[in-house]
């Protein structure tokens, strides 16, 4: 009989430790989702310059990446968010930037600033487009660019809102893009442009 009741308060004391540690897992694993929730708020934040509840918050490096060359088997390659694209050339490269943003379905103004260094073309990248996404009229209004790759917006045959610079030559070319939220237009975030190369001036997306 007592050997029944050591076994008895072994096996209570053994459910209470393990009703104990299943608490403490609980725990540090609310305690690990907490840290991670507030590391990825940082990192989506750490760009921002600005209140980003006001209209003017400035967000860097949406997108950055380089392109290595687009000719030669030996040398085709890129980084970042730039897409790897065996075109034949490194001359006349178009690099087309589908933005969230389309005709059918919003109206938004933008602006982008475009940055970087292209060694192929000896020249510097910093090409700002910005303008009006207006469903209204399923057109593009009120456009303004301004830089020397001639940098500007187009819509593509689904509607979408496409950035476009012209690289006169893409060998060892380096682009990161900033963004800025201005009129009734949103806060673009990282992963919010697509990226494609092209000896065409005007592409359609999917």
């Amino acid at each position: 009989m007592a050997l029944e009741q050591d076994i008895s308060r072994l096996v209570e004391a053994s459910n209470k430790l393990t009703s104990i540690v299943d608490g403490k897992i609980s725990q540090i694993d609310q305690l690990l989702q907490d840290a991670e929730s507030k590391f990825d708020t940082w990192r989506e934040q750490r760009d921002i310059l600005g209140d980003i509840n006001k209209h003017g918050v400035f967000k860097s490096n949406i997108f950055q990446g380089h392109i290595y060359s687009t000719h030669d088997a030996n040398y085709i390659s890129s980084a970042g968010d730039l897409p790897i694209e065996d075109l034949g050339t490194t001359d006349n490269v178009y690099v087309h930037f589908k933005t969230p943003l389309n005709i059918n379905k919003h109206s938004e103004m933008f602006w982008f600033n475009i940055r970087g260094y292209s060694y192929g073309s000896a020249s510097i990248i910093n090409e700002t487009i910005a303008g009006y996404c207006y469903k209204t009229n399923l057109d593009l209004i009120s456009m303004d660019n301004h830089g020397n790759m001639s940098p500007e917006a187009y819509k593509d045959s689904k509607g979408n809102v496409v950035l476009r610079i012209f690289l006169p030559n893409c060998y060892y070319t380096t682009i990161s893009i900033d963004t800025m939220r201005v009129g009734n237009g949103r806060l673009f975030e990282n992963g919010d442009l697509i990226a494609k190369l092209s000896l065409a001036k005007n592409i359609n997306f999917n």
